[in-house]
């Protein structure tokens, strides 16, 4: 069983489930596999810590929509343009600065 979910990732695999298809990684590839790598290996501890770190990112990607905050995240690191297609509208200026505050903190 696979989680469609990356919040929801570790309860997932630490009751058995067998990974993820995430979004997340496409923007912070190495911590959020870094995290579904110790679960899968039933480091529950080292998984939780590593999962508690990207907690206010999960929420602040899909605040505004998927794939709306994963494509700001993206722009923010110059892997591709945030625009969308309608019905879609890209993220807000507000969304875009939370995104930035919290990947300086991640990445400081």
């Amino acid at each position: 069983m696979l989680s469609g979910d990356d919040f929801i990732t570790l309860p997932l695999i630490a009751a058995g489930g067998d990974g993820v298809i995430s979004v997340i990684a496409n923007t912070l590839p190495r911590p959020f596999t870094d995290m579904v790598r110790a679960a899968l290996r039933q480091d529950l501890p080292t998984a939780q810590k590593l999962n508690f770190k990207l907690l206010e990112l999960y929420k602040i990607l899909f605040a505004e929509g998927n794939p709306v905050g994963v494509k700001a995240a993206m722009e923010l690191q110059g892997l591709c343009s945030r625009e969308v297609r309608l019905p879609l509208v890209q993220m807000t200026e507000n969304g875009v600065h939370a995104i930035m505050a919290e990947l300086e903190k991640l990445e400081g």
